[in-house]
């Protein structure tokens, strides 16, 4: 019978008969791990993205019941180590049998990046493949291949603090003036408005990726085709322009927590759980962590306005990524078994309601999305999305490019302009 314990870093690292565990310790990634026996005869091996660990383990949960002679190892690791470590690991030989990928393009864990290299099974024959909605589909696909077993879909936006936010009288704001006026009310009331944990470069995207959408894609929603046609730049863009502004805007009004470039995710989340900070604009399942920091404390969802009208707001909204199978799995067949059984209504529904701010990307009446985060599914409904900003962007060093401009930024070193010349270069520099 198939067992899961749960190990510390330091003891993983010394498994000697843990391949996985070892080449993720090894790699300085932070993880944690679980382990079911040996037995490679009927096992399967798998890596995932730490910051969807609850959803994952719930479902390892149930996999352990219907598949009890199967032995898992599984690890995590955040979202910049494992970028950095998954195509090591495949040219290596040293990679699980599933992986944690991204859709699209635009940062070195995703399809576009790792499919063309052979290093991932392509998946177009199964059932789930053909399911996606319209919008999703291609970021699943390289060469109208399927190599992504998507489970969520998510959205930026502002998490906010509903005991902290009673406490100091205060509403999510709806337009651009608003935000501003909540940041200084917030003041007033000895908060911070917004936790920012820029520490952690991945978290610096989250201010661009909630503006971006209502400023430059419903201005001009064609403006990747432009800006693949050359008909446009970051720079040229003035959605783009704007709200690197507003971003800068945010920092000089005294938006954010003091020594924001020295404060991790983890911190940040941890500020606004306790209620320090009356909200923090994040990926949407950053719910879990939310409630997991403060049980007594809930949390709800609103984007991030950018102009006076409420009404102008879009969200970026999309897959954060998902289950790949490696090309050279040991153990292939329990790994496309996997997939099939994640992409499941059942399962789907149980990864989405441990992982907390998600919705299952193949809809199913039997998904009930909580009170809390149901605006994304009411902006899905709308078609008032777009997809996250670097999932058509042509490689992944123009989104590095914005993580260390935002930083910058924030750390008063740089302008708006800088950061958009910065992406600009990364563009436009050939591979």
């Amino acid at each position: 019978m198939s067992t899961i314990r749960r190990l510390p870093l330091v003891a993983a690292c010394g498994l000697a008969g843990s391949a996985l565990v070892l080449t993720s310790c090894s790699g300085g990634v932070q993880s944690g791990s679980d382990t079911a026996g040996g037995g490679e005869s009927d096992s399967l091996t798998l890596i995932w993205k730490g910051s969807e660990r609850a959803g994952l383990e719930a479902v390892m949960e149930q996999y352990a019941k219907d598949f009890p002679e199967v032995d898992v190892d599984f690890t995590f690791a955040d979202v910049e180590q494992l970028q950095s470590t998954l195509r090591t690991q495949l040219s290596s030989g040293t990679a699980p049998d599933v992986l944690f990928v991204w859709p699209g393009n635009g940062n070195p864990g995703s399809i576009e990046q790792i499919a063309p290299g052979g290093y991932l099974e392509d998946l177009s024959g199964h059932d789930w493949a053909g399911q996606y909605p319209a919008g999703l589909e291609p970021l699943t696909q390289v060469e109208d291949k399927t190599y992504l077993m998507a489970p969520t879909v998510t959205a930026f936006g502002g998490w906010y603090n509903d005991q902290a936010m009673q406490a100091a009288g205060l509403t999510a704001p709806t337009t651009w003036p608003e935000v501003l006026a909540f940041c200084a009310d917030a003041q007033a009331a000895g908060k911070v408005a917004y936790a920012m944990g820029a520490q952690t470069l991945n978290f610096t995207q989250n201010i661009p990726y909630s503006l971006v959408p209502t400023l430059v894609y419903g201005q001009e929603p064609d403006f990747d085709e432009l800006l693949a046609a050359g008909e446009t730049t970051f720079t040229d863009s003035p959605g783009w322009q704007d709200a690197m502004t507003k971003y800068q805007q945010l920092n000089d009004a005294g938006c954010f927590n003091e020594g924001a470039t020295g404060t991790s995710t983890d911190q940040a989340v941890e500020i606004a759980a306790r209620g320090d900070a009356l909200a923090t604009v994040a990926i949407g399942y950053t719910l879990s962590s939310l409630e997991a920091a403060n049980a007594e404390a809930t949390f709800s969802f609103a984007p991030l306005p950018a102009t006076d009208d409420p009404a102008d707001t879009l969200l970026a909204a999309s897959s954060a990524g998902g289950a790949a199978v490696n090309a050279k799995a040991k153990n292939k067949d329990r790994a496309l078994e996997f997939v099939d059984y994640l992409a499941s209504p059942e399962i789907m529904n149980i990864y989405n309601s441990a992982l907390r701010g998600a919705v299952p990307s193949i809809s199913n009446d039997a998904f009930d999305a909580d009170d809390s985060f149901s605006v994304i599914t009411e902006y899905l409904d709308a078609g008032e999305t777009v997809a996250f900003l670097d999932q058509n962007w042509p490689n992944a060093r123009i989104q590095q490019a914005l993580y260390s401009g935002s930083q910058a930024l924030l750390a008063g070193q740089v302008g708006p302009e800088d950061v958009l010349a910065d992406m600009d270069k990364e563009y436009e520099t050939e591979e």
